[in-house]
């Protein structure tokens, strides 16, 4: 398995470099290769799809929406991914939304935050300390 930066997600979903742009393409198309995207790569593809391409929420959204189509393509943990985008693209932060769940998905009992989005949406979780 090879391990995907965020350059490489953007340039992908941008294609505003298109020699670069190929160049992933390509390297996605390999047969028995296969690629991983940890969520700190989810989370900064996504900020730097928000912040520097002005994309919306559903744009992102959208977009890892299609490389999860990508058959070769993997992340940390897709339904937890899923979950957080719907999220996301209903107003919430994604990178809270993946620490609450990911939280959850190694056995926490709780997340402790001065977030009050966070306690807000995950009032059975979330709590100030």
């Amino acid at each position: 398995m090879t391990a995907l930066d965020t350059n490489v997600l953007v340039r992908y979903l941008t294609q505003d470099d298109e020699a670069q742009f190929l160049k992933v393409l390509q390297m996605l198309n390999r047969n028995r290769a296969t690629f991983f995207a940890c969520d700190l790569v989810v989370v900064e593809t996504a900020w730097v799809l928000r912040d520097l391409y002005d994309w919306t929420a559903g744009e992102v959204s959208d977009a890892f929406a299609r490389l999860a189509t990508i058959p070769n393509l993997v992340f940390e943990n897709e339904n937890r991914l899923r979950a957080s985008l719907k999220a996301f693209r209903e107003g919430a932060d994604l990178a809270d939304e993946l620490i609450v769940r990911t939280s959850r998905d190694l056995g926490s009992k709780e997340l402790v935050t001065f977030d009050k989005g966070v306690i807000r949406r995950h009032k059975t979780f979330a709590r100030q300390p």
